[in-house]
C-alpha cells in the first residue's frame, strides 16, 4: 500500500517533470525547428541521454524481464548480443551523413532526408507511411508496460485503464508546451534517475530474496533451466541470430532516434554517444534480466502475458512501501521517456511531411498543429493499449522487424550513388508486403528457412534495391552531386582534421 511518504515521492517526481515542461515552454522559440529539433543545439550529454532514455521503453524493463522469466539468462544475449556494438555504430554510419545533409539543406525528418536524396515525393511518402505504421505499436508497448506496473504496484487501487490515462496525460503535460527541448531535459533527469534507482532496486530485491548467492542457489535447485540457453526453443541459435540482428539495426530507423541525431549541435556529439551508449544499455538490460530470472523462483507459475508483470510483482511482494514507490518511479521514468519522444516524433512526421501536402502552413502554425496531433496520437495509443493485442515482446518484435527492413534503403541512399528512386520504392514496398505475409502466416514457415521473417525480408530489401536500381536509369548527375558532392567536400577538407572544421564548406 502506498504511504504518505510514497505519495510525497511521486508528487516531487511529477512536479519536477511539470516544472521542466513549464520552463521549457518559456525559453523555447515559437518556431517549428525549435519545437521539433530544439534549434539543432543539443550537446553531447543531451544527445546521449536523449537517445538512451528514448530507447529504453517498457520492452526494456518490463518485456525483457518477462522474457527472462520464461527463458532464463540466455535472454540477455538474445536481446542485447549485437546491439551494444552495432547500434552505436549505426548512429555514426547513418547518423553522421544524415546530420551533414540536415545541416546543409535543413532536413528535419527521414522522409525529408531520403526523399531529398532521391528527389522523390513518393520515396518521402513511403517513409512517412511506414514510420507511422511501425512507430504506433511500439508506442503502445510503453503505455501497456507502464500501466501494468502502476496497477500492480498500487495493488489494484489504480485500475489499468486509469493508469494508462495518468501516464499519457503526464507525458503530454510537459511535451505539449516544450517540444523536443522539454523532452530532452526530462530525458536527462529521468535517464539519470532510472539508472541510479534501478541499480539500487536490484540490490534491494536481492537482499529481500536472501542475497545474490542465496537466490542463485535457489535457481540451481528449483529451476536450473534458467541457466541453460539450449533448453529454450525461443532462443535457439537461429532465433537468437534473427532477433539480435533486428534489435541491433532497427534503432537508428526509429524516427525519435533519428530526429535527435539531426538535432545534435556538432558531429563529435555522435562519436561520444557511440562510446557511452553500449555501457548504459549493457547495465540496464542486465538489471531487467536478473530481475526476471530471480522472479522465476520467487514468484513461479506466471504464463504468457502474465510474465510481463514480474518486476511490479517483485516490488509489490518483497519490498517496503517506500521501495514500491521508488520502483514505480523507475518504471514510469522508463516508459514516459519513450512515450513522450515517440508521441513527438509521430506528430513531427505528420506536421512536417504530411500536412504541407494538404495545405501551406507557417512555422508557428506547424507548432500549433503539432500540439494538436500529440493529443490525437495519445488518444489513439490509449485505445490500442486497452486492447493489449499481444505480449510486449511480440509487439516490439513486429515493430523492430518493420524498422529493420527500411535500413538497406537508408544505407544505400547515403553510400551508393547508383541507388535510385525506383530501387528505393521497390525496396520499401516489396519486403514490407512479404513481412506481413509471413507474420500473418499466409506463407508457410519453411519459406523463412527457419529464421524470423525479418531476416529474409531484410535480404530481399537489399536484393530489390540493387536489382531495380541497376535495371533502371541511374540518378541524374546533379542529383548525385547534391548528396555525394557534399560528402566529398567534407571528407576531403583538410585531411586529418575534424570534419566539423569543414562546416563552412557544408
Amino acid at each position: 500500500m502506498i504511504t504518505t511518504v510514497g505519495i510525497g515521492i511521486l508528487a516531487v517526481y511529477l512536479s519536477i517533470l511539470i516544472g521542466i515542461g513549464v520552463y521549457g515552454a518559456r525559453v523555447s522559440l515559437k518556431t517549428k525547428e525549435d519545437y521539433f529539433l530544439a534549434g539543432r543545439g543539443l550537446g553531447s550529454i543531451a544527445v546521449f541521454m536523449a537517445l538512451f532514455a528514448s530507447n529504453i521503453t517498457a520492452f526494456t524493463i518490463i518485456g525483457q524481464a518477462g522474457f527472462s522469466y520464461s527463458v532464463g539468462y540466455g535472454a540477455y544475449g538474445y536481446v542485447i548480443g549485437w546491439s551494444i556494438f552495432i547500434t552505436p555504430f549505426t548512429f555514426y554510419l547513418v547518423g553522421y551523413r544524415s546530420w551533414l545533409l540536415g545541416q546543409r539543406y535543413g532536413y528535419a525528418t527521414q522522409p525529408q532526408v531520403f526523399g531529398g536524396i532521391f528527389n522523390s515525393k513518393l520515396v518521402s511518402l513511403l517513409f512517412l507511411i511506414l514510420l507511422l505504421y511501425y512507430t504506433l505499436p511500439y508506442l503502445v508497448v510503453s503505455v501497456i508496460g507502464g500501466s501494468l506496473a502502476f496497477t500492480t504496484i498500487s495493488d489494484g487501487a489504480v485500475p489499468y485503464w486509469l493508469s494508462s490515462i495518468v501516464i499519457i496525460t503526464i507525458s503530454l503535460i510537459y511535451t505539449i508546451p516544450a517540444g523536443l527541448r522539454g523532452t530532452v531535459w526530462t530525458d536527462i533527469f529521468q535517464g539519470t534517475l532510472f539508472l541510479v534507482v534501478a541499480g539500487l532496486l536490484l540490490a534491494a530485491v536481492a537482499q529481500a530474496l536472501g542475497g545474490f548467492t542465496a537466490i542463485t542457489e535457489r535457481i540451481v535447485q528449483e529451476n536450473p533451466a534458467m541457466l541453460y540457453r539450449g533448453l529454450s526453443e525461443d532462443i535457439a541459435p537461429i532465433n537468437w541470430f534473427s532477433f539480435s540482428f533486428i534489435n541491433s539495426i532497427a534503432v537508428i530507423v526509429f524516427p525519435q532516434m533519428f530526429t535527435r541525431i539531426l538535432a545534435a549541435r556538432h558531429s563529435f556529439n555522435l562519436k561520444r554517444v557511440s562510446l557511452y551508449y553500449p555501457l548504459a544499455m549493457a547495465g540496464i538490460f542486465g538489471i531487467s534480466t536478473l530481475l526476471g530470472v530471480w522472479g522465476s523462483v520467487a514468484i513461479p507459475g506466471l504464463a504468457g502475458k502474465e510474465a510481463d508483470n514480474i518486476v511490479p510483482l517483485l516490488i509489490h511482494r518483497f519490498l517496503s512501501p517506500a521501495w514500491m514507490v521508488l520502483g514505480l518511479v523507475v518504471i514510469l521514468a522508463v516508459v514516459k521517456s519513450s512515450i513522450d519522444s515517440q508521441l513527438l516524433s509521430v506528430s513531427h512526421l505528420v506536421t512536417d511531411d504530411l500536412l504541407p501536402r494538404v495545405k501551406k502552413v507557417s512555422s508557428g502554425q506547424a507548432v500549433f498543429w503539432g500540439r494538436i496531433l500529440l493529443v490525437v496520437f495519445a488518444i489513439t495509443a490509449y485505445y490500442i493499449a486497452l486492447v493489449r493485442p499481444a505480449a510486449i515482446l511480440s509487439i516490439a518484435a513486429f515493430a523492430f522487424s518493420g524498422f529493420s527492413i527500411m535500413l538497406p534503403v537508408m544505407v544505400g541512399a547515403l553510400y551508393w550513388p547508383r541507388a535510385n528512386k525506383y530501387g528505393a520504392c521497390a525496396a520499401l514496398i516489396f519486403p514490407a508486403v512479404m513481412l506481413h505475409l509471413w507474420y500473418l502466416e499466409v506463407l508457410p514457415k519453411w519459406t523463412t528457412f527457419g529464421f524470423m521473417p525479418v531476416f529474409p525480408a531484410f535480404v530481399l530489401s537489399i536484393i530489390t534495391l540493387v536489382a531495380v536500381s541497376y535495371a533502371t536509369a541511374p540518378p541524374p548527375a546533379d542529383q548525385r552531386e547534391k548528396t555525394f558532392g557534399l560528402f566529398d567536400r567534407v571528407f576531403d577538407y583538410g585531411k586529418g582534421e575534424e570534419p566539423e572544421r569543414a562546416r563552412e564548406t557544408v
